[in-house]
């Protein structure tokens, strides 16, 4: 939508340009320009969006010298705003083509950015943003107390005059309740009939707790928007908004306006459906079985090693004296729960972050699947731990075996005729899409299946991932999730008991213990599988957390009498702590793992590329250096390896994904593990002087450093070294050239002259039949290229 408003944007100003000087729009026809006639721009009269993007590549592809010298000296001041024009064309339609390469999601923010701040400066000249901080201060505070004002409200009881008044202005079947209500005592009454006016005053049950969930919507969203604001201005997590949000109106810590987060959870409970739908439609299982039996292994023993070691220790520390609640079973449900991270908070923050199909994002999110189905495993046992039933358990994978099986039919045979005939219709597709959501969600908890609700509404994803309407059932999902999500964190936020000494000091025990042991049940199982530490290590950061089906858990566990409140409420403060912390870990988990593993690395006495150095020389004979290996980098070295193999002995990759670096040793290279963001790694990585260092990779694939940080880092370590670095935007070029870069990559712009040089070279054959031989020898030199470059199978990026 954003890209289709900016085509015509783009056509407006073409339109504009031959509108404001005939003449020179009459000279860019002549040369054979194509700008739209002034009678059609005045007409109004519509053009496709393909004919907006033939006009604007038409125009990107003249310069503003090329405009400049074929309107001549007769024009010369028409032809210099003209110049400027095609100028700013060719910077706009750069970006547009750049929409369509891997580049698109920053390319977009950049228009949405450019939009909102126009639509920003219309708004503000009406704002207070207009008068001076310190009126700007006053109003803000007096908006502040406002909503904080209505809150109290909602929380106190009205006084018997307000009443009195209140009762005066309602209907004669409201007032009576009231009336009678008043002859009681006077704190009582009060309160109920503030309840009373609150919910409506309506007669039936149903009536007030269908106003009871409102109220509870209401204000729960408006003290997590007051919070979350707050928090958002001090550049912290919104999570933490939305849980203090929660406290503020929950019933335990807070102005206790709601009585308890029954309503909210029951809610919420959407929220984390919404989530794993949209998981499963984004989730690529070929990727993640790519990964073969690192994400299997892993996702298969890590709940294991993790819940069984931390009931070890819990039991032995509860021999010892350490309580963990009353109950037969306490130490064992706060190792047991604990072992389980949140999918929620995991998932929100990786999409946040744009992490979901990297490497260590796919495996987080294996790994996840694998917890949801150790979790469907603990409740089957959970009625009867001291005796579990095997046939329960083999029974519930059985189930899930046909509930897949059965998606997988629909999803065959039935879906694609359905979404056919609605594609027509987007508000059709968008109902049929949760219709196929809610139909596998039901059909999972019919009584003689016995499955949940959310691990059924994952498989319904993974079931249409395959479709092309796929990221259109996201775009229109999300609005709702992220407001459910709110909603479910407000509840967990409510649930939040008032701290005792005991109770937090054993929260963050527990939650110490948590983050340890993650460690051995995730990063030393990857590190044994071949995965490499960067693996290994963000994936372990990334599920720092115990999840809320913790919670569950252990309600069930009270239920069954397995345990008492006091687990419940050490379980509730070990959630809250890691859900805060891991808000901050897992934004920063590559500074994080490369922070960390710096530090430990010099409290061993060792650089960060050592044993690199020892194993594979210094790299001194070695004068083309790379930093980073990714798609550009992947193609550049099959390319060298096809056509120029002696360039290989020339040549020393720099990067962290030690997984790759055997398949490229293999033929020839030399490879460095290291941060390439770090100026240490990168002298000792490469003691020589260069001649030339490239970074092919853009700054929407980078992750805690950019191009012209690397270009200056670069100038610093090698400074007689030609830079060679990546831009995403003209504007980006502009900047690299500034840091010192001696030549930049455009994607786009590299695109646009293969294609000019093939169009320019076959111009004679256009009218003929030697195109299609023209591009059987293009495509016959891709096979060859290829087939000569056998090591590229093996990568996956």
């Amino acid at each position: 939508v954003w890209l289709e408003r900016e085509l015509k944007r783009l056509t407006k100003e073409i339109h504009t340009l031959s509108d404001e000087n005939m003449e020179c729009a009459d000279e860019l026809i002549r040369i054979g320009a194509p700008v739209a006639s002034p009678s059609r721009a005045l007409t109004g009269e519509p053009i496709s969006v393909d004919q907006v993007e033939v006009n604007a590549a038409g125009c990107c592809s003249r310069t503003g010298s090329q405009v400049s010298s074929a309107v001549g000296k007769e024009s010369s001041g028409c032809s210099v705003r003209l110049a400027a024009g095609a100028e700013s064309m060719e910077d706009d339609t750069d970006g547009l083509l750049l929409s369509r390469s891997e580049s698109k999601a920053a390319v977009i923010h950049s228009m949405v950015s450019s939009m909102a701040m126009k639509v920003n400066a219309v708004v503000m000249n009406g704002s207070a943003l207009r008068l001076t901080r310190g009126v700007q201060a006053m109003v803000y505070l007096l908006a502040f107390a406002g909503v904080v004002l209505v809150l109290v409200g909602m929380a106190v009881p009205l006084p018997d005059w307000l009443l009195r008044a209140s009762v005066s202005y309602s209907e004669a079947d409201s007032a009576a309740p009231l009336a009678s209500s008043a002859s009681g005592s006077s704190s009582g009454h009060s309160e109920a009939a503030h309840h009373r006016l609150l919910s409506g005053g309506g007669g039936h049950d149903a009536e007030v707790d269908s106003h009871e969930v409102i109220k509870s919507i209401a204000v729960s969203l408006t003290g997590c928007g007051l919070i979350a604001l707050t928090v958002n201005l001090l550049q912290q997590p919104l999570i933490l908004g939305y849980l203090l949000g929660g406290v503020l109106v929950g019933p335990n810590i807070g102005l206790g306006i709601l009585d308890s987060g029954a309503h909210i959870e029951k809610l919420s409970s959407l929220g984390l459906i919404f989530l794993l739908f949209m998981i499963g439609l984004e989730l690529d299982i070929k990727a993640l079985l790519k990964m073969g039996k690192i994400v299997l292994v892993t996702g298969a023993l890590q709940f294991p090693i993790c819940a069984g070691v931390m009931i070890g220790i819990f039991m032995g520390l509860e021999k010892a004296g350490l309580s963990f609640g009353e109950g037969p079973y306490a130490s064992m449900y706060c190792g047991m729960v604990c072992g389980i991270s949140s999918t929620m908070i995991v998932v929100k923050l990786l999409g946040e972050k744009g992490e979901t199909d990297t490497q260590p994002g796919r495996l987080t999110v294996g790994i996840l699947i694998f917890q949801d189905i150790w979790a469907i495993v603990v409740l089957a046992i959970q009625p009867d731990l001291a005796n579990p039933e095997i046939m329960g358990i083999l029974r519930t994978f059985g189930m899930i075996a046909a509930l897949v099986v059965l998606a997988l039919l629909y999803a065959k045979f039935i879906m694609p005729a359905v979404l056919y005939h609605s594609s027509s219709n987007l508000e059709l597709m968008f109902v049929m899409s949760l219709t196929w959501c809610f139909f596998i969600c039901i059909t999972a908890i019919l009584p003689f299946v016995g499955l949940s609700m959310e691990l059924a509404s994952l498989i319904a994803g993974v079931a249409l991932a395959t479709f092309p309407y796929s990221a259109e059932f996201n775009g229109k999902i999300k609005y709702i999730r992220d407001f459910f999500i709110t909603l479910f964190f407000a509840g967990l936020g409510m649930v939040i008991p008032v701290p005792t000494v005991s109770a937090v000091f054993m929260g963050v025990f527990v939650a110490v213990v948590v983050l340890a042991f993650r460690w051995l049940g995730i990063f030393s199982v990857v590190c044994l599988l071949g995965g490499g530490t960067r693996l290994g290590a963000i994936s372990t950061i990334n599920l720092s957390q115990v999840s809320e089906f913790a919670l569950v858990i252990c309600s069930l566990g009270i239920s069954f009498g397995h345990v008492k409140e006091d687990t419940m409420v050490i379980i509730i403060w070990t959630f809250a702590i890691l859900a805060i912390s891991s808000s901050y870990l897992l934004g920063y988990n590559d500074t994080v793992y490369r922070k960390g593993s710096a530090l430990l690395l010099k409290l061993r006495g060792r650089s960060v590329v050592a044993s690199e150095e020892h194993a594979h020389g210094h790299g001194e004979e070695r004068d083309i250096v790379l930093l980073g290996y990714h798609k550009v980098a992947f193609m550049l070295v099959a390319e060298v390896k096809a056509k120029s193999p002696q360039l290989l002995d020339r040549m020393h990759i720099i990067d962290f994904n030690q997984a790759i670096m055997s398949k490229l040793r293999d033929i020839g290279l030399q490879c460095t593990y290291g941060d390439i963001s770090s100026p240490d790694v990168l002298e000792h990585a490469h003691h020589g002087e260069p001649r030339i260092v490239i970074s092919t990779i853009p700054d929407s694939m980078l992750r805690g450093v950019t191009n012209a940080a690397l270009v200056t880092l670069s100038k610093k370590v090698w400074p007689d070294a030609y830079i060679i670095a990546t831009a995403d935007s003209p504007e980006q070029a502009s900047q690299l050239y500034a840091c010192g870069a001696d030549y930049v990559l455009r994607m786009a712009k590299l695109c646009a002259e293969r294609l000019h040089k093939l169009l320019s070279e076959n111009e004679e054959v256009f009218g003929g039949g030697e195109l299609q031989e023209i591009f059987d020898k293009f495509k016959l030199q891709d096979k060859e290229l290829r087939s000569n470059s056998g090591f590229i199978r093996g990568f996956k990026f």
